[in-house]
């Protein structure tokens, strides 16, 4: 299997990063209904190590905008020129960790962690 070292995960993984600078992680329902909008930072990541970069500035607030079970996340650039969607979504061992997934509209929401690893392996 073909393998790519540290230092070329590190510049695919910060290259990525650099995409979603004032971006947005977008939380839906199962049925895509959109219950929360969380805005990145100009540096949405901080820089890489091992291949991973994570969201900066964490936690990160937003108002809840439908009520509903958080289920699907999308994250998008600004300008909604590149989007990475079907990322998972809970309280712990998901893509993207929120602080509660059931969702009322008018509550406060907390992005706690959202951490990408660009892969050893080349598939």
């Amino acid at each position: 299997m073909a393998t790519k070292n540290t230092t070329l995960r590190n510049k695919m993984a910060d290259d990525f990063a650099a995409l979603w600078n004032s971006g947005t992680i977008v939380i839906t329902t199962s049925g895509g209904t959109t219950l929360a909008t969380f805005t990145l930072g100009a540096d949405a990541f901080g820089n890489s190590s091992t291949g991973k970069i994570a969201a900066s500035g964490v936690p990160i607030s937003a108002v809840g905008a439908n009520t509903g079970t958080a289920a699907l996340a999308s994250l998008l650039s600004s300008g909604s020129t590149y989007t990475l969607t079907g990322l998972t979504v809970g309280t712990s061992g998901t893509n993207v960790i929120i602080d509660n997934t059931s969702v009322t509209s008018g509550q406060t929401i907390n992005l706690t962690k959202f951490e990408w690893t660009e892969s050893a392996g080349i598939a």
